[in-house]
């Protein structure tokens, strides 16, 4: 049974309910002296709660994640990251045309939500296996735009974090469409990729752990490839762009910094400047080249990237984070700083700066 299915979320109501009944009807039918009636009602009243408590953990993980997408991310069971996709031939040219490198890198996906799909991908450099949900604009199947190649943002969500979010409790699509509709945004592909590959809730930090997982060459060179050899997309830094919420703000930026031959935009809404995964953190080199705060700040020649830097006033340091890596830039062009004045850490917050973030973006790719 999914972790993230109504199925489970209804079979947890249900025994809720169950253990409330049994709480009621056992209470003083408990046989046996006065020490074992106690510990009987002591027992039967905290599975009552612990049941209870697990139907709002779930709510929650559903409603404003998914944090955690399956039993493996949540218990721990890494068997995920020694699978191998399956390869299959078909699907769409990428980057204008079909060579036989991309296809070796064909992907199946399938329906997920009207106008999203999704699949399981092996990165063949980063060895990870990972989820990527993908929407594509109305233009992509017009056969008015059958040549054209188009702009690529790809998503990063927060940690613990799944993908899928972007599209359920960020609703991306929903921010895109009109503003498309509008002229304010141009035709693009969103792409959300798994940036959590440690199962257990373990932040992986973006990066390229010595001997652990390979994230950052998942982020920054697997998913592009594996996107251009399965879609229409435009070639080049300055069609691609990552935006990401909270610990994906923060990887959104550093990866940008870090590899502008494959990003040129990023946008960064609620993130930090420094590294925060322990795994990182171990690792004092690792560390620094993880800092794209300390790496612009000292570079004599700093990458051609655009930075769009958002931030609410009620979550305590991400105007001022926002503020300070955007004071380092040697020039200003593009960048820009975006704040709203209400709300805290929340999807609500993220959501409402989705709207400047997307129309940014698009002046950016396009």
């Amino acid at each position: 049974m999914s972790l993230t299915g109504t199925p489970f979320f209804v079979a947890t109501i249900a025994v809720m309910v169950v253990a409330m009944v049994l709480l009621a009807f056992v209470w003083n039918r408990i046989p046996g002296p006065r020490p074992v009636r106690y510990a009987g009602r002591l027992g039967a009243t905290m599975f009552s709660q612990i049941a209870a408590v697990v139907v709002v953990l779930v709510y929650v993980n559903n409603s404003m994640g998914p944090f955690y997408d399956s039993w493996q991310d949540l218990f721990g069971d890494d068997g995920d990251q020694a699978a191998t996709a399956t390869n299959v031939s078909g699907g769409q040219s990428g980057q204008g045309g079909s060579t036989s490198a991309d296809a070796a890198l064909k992907l199946r996906f399938t329906d997920y939500l009207p106008g999203v799909q999704t699949t399981n991908a092996h990165g063949p450099a980063s060895g990870i296996t990972g989820s990527l949900y993908v929407w594509l604009p109305p233009q992509y199947n017009d056969p008015a735009y059958a040549h054209t190649d188009f702009p690529v943002v790809e998503l990063l969500p927060g940690t613990p974090g799944t993908p899928q979010a972007w599209f359920g409790s960020m609703k991306v699509q929903d921010a895109v469409a009109p503003l498309m509709a509008e002229g304010k945004v141009k035709p693009m592909i969103l792409v959300a990729a798994k940036l959590n590959v440690l199962p257990g809730g373990v932040d992986p930090g973006c990066a390229d752990i010595p001997g652990g997982p390979r994230t950052a060459t998942w982020l920054d060179h697997d998913v592009p490839q594996l996107i251009a050899a399965n879609f229409r997309t435009e070639r080049g830094p300055q069609h691609w762009a990552l935006m990401g919420y909270s610990a994906g703000a923060y990887c959104s930026v550093n990866l940008t910094v870090q590899h502008p031959g494959t990003f040129h935009s990023a946008v960064s809404l609620s993130g930090y400047n420094a590294p925060e995964a322990p795994l990182v953190l171990k690792d004092p080199a690792l560390t620094r080249a993880n800092n794209p705060y300390s790496v612009l700040l000292h570079a004599k020649q700093q990458p051609d990237i655009a930075l769009l830097m958002a931030g609410s006033t009620q979550d305590p340091g991400t105007v001022p984070a926002a503020k300070a890596i955007l004071s380092v830039l040697h020039t200003t062009g593009p960048n820009q700083l975006l704040t709203v004045t209400h709300g805290g850490h929340t999807t609500d917050v993220w959501r409402a700066m989705l709207p400047d973030a997307l129309v940014w973006l698009s002046a950016r790719v396009s």
